[in-house]
């Protein structure tokens, strides 16, 4: 069971990353532009491993009409223990959600707000139990610079209905999430290297030390046959997951990223 559905995930993300080819094509796909795509890409999508697990995101919306632009989204990130003889799931964490897109474009750069509601949870019950609701503003930001794209993804948001198991979370998520992807900060031929940040901090807004931070490194292949960036990860701080939110964790991971 475990093996069909990492086949279905792989499946799905590698035919998903294809459109990275095209930058125009790109931006279109992240941001959902055309009326009559239903399907496409939302938080990045990766299986990397470390040195105690296996961890796993797969993410999409889903536009649900043509004329109004409100999505439903779907995150699911998923802590595998492949190292332990049963091979049992630490951790998952579903994040579904949903939102209305105002979008602005012009020549140079793309930019939407998002107003939405996102749920987060593990999906157990008594003490190994946690969830959390937001209700959050979120700005994206796309732009060309150079040969770069620098994308900026910006997450404000009021934290409410804690599950008694996590009722001090907010300690560590806080009010904000910040991403940004630049394109191309190494160049070579074909081949390229692509930077991905991201932080957030706890209650007191600006403590990063609370919070988290997470540097990403995707390299490109340059081949026309072969999609996937191996992809180098290092996350340090809270909240990584949800059953382990209030524990620091300093965590290097390798694997391949399938589509930011």
């Amino acid at each position: 069971m475990r093996i069909l559905f990492v086949l279905s995930f792989l499946v799905f993300s590698f035919n998903a990353f294809a459109i990275r080819q095209n930058p125009q094509e790109t931006i279109e796909a992240i941001f959902g532009t055309p009326e009559n795509q239903k399907f496409s890409f939302h938080n990045p999508t990766y299986f990397v491993f470390g040195d105690d697990d296996l961890k796993l995101q797969f993410s999409f919306k889903y536009r649900l009409a043509k004329s109004f632009p409100v999505y439903f989204a779907y995150t699911q990130l998923m802590f595998w223990d492949i190292y332990d003889e049963s091979k049992p799931f630490e951790d998952v964490n579903y994040k579904p959600e949903i939102f209305y897109r105002l979008i602005e474009t012009d020549t140079k750069s793309f930019k939407t707000l998002d107003m939405g509601y996102l749920h987060t949870s593990n999906g157990k019950d008594k003490l190994d139990s946690r969830s959390l609701d937001r209700i959050y503003l979120r700005s994206n930001y796309i732009t060309k610079i150079s040969r770069h794209y620098l994308d900026v993804n910006l997450m404000v948001y009021k934290i409410f209905n804690e599950d008694d198991t996590n009722k001090d979370i907010v300690n560590h998520l806080g009010y904000w999430d910040l991403n940004m992807i630049l394109t191309d900060l190494i160049l070579i031929n074909d081949q390229s290297i692509d930077l991905e940040f991201r932080a957030y901090a706890g209650s007191k807004v600006y403590d990063i030390d609370q919070g988290a931070t997470q540097i990403g490194l995707a390299y490109n292949f340059g081949s026309n046959n072969f999609n996937p960036s191996l992809y180098l990860q290092w996350f340090e701080g809270y909240g990584e997951s949800l059953i382990g939110y209030n524990k620091k964790r300093s965590e290097y991971r390798l694997g391949f990223m399938l589509a930011f």
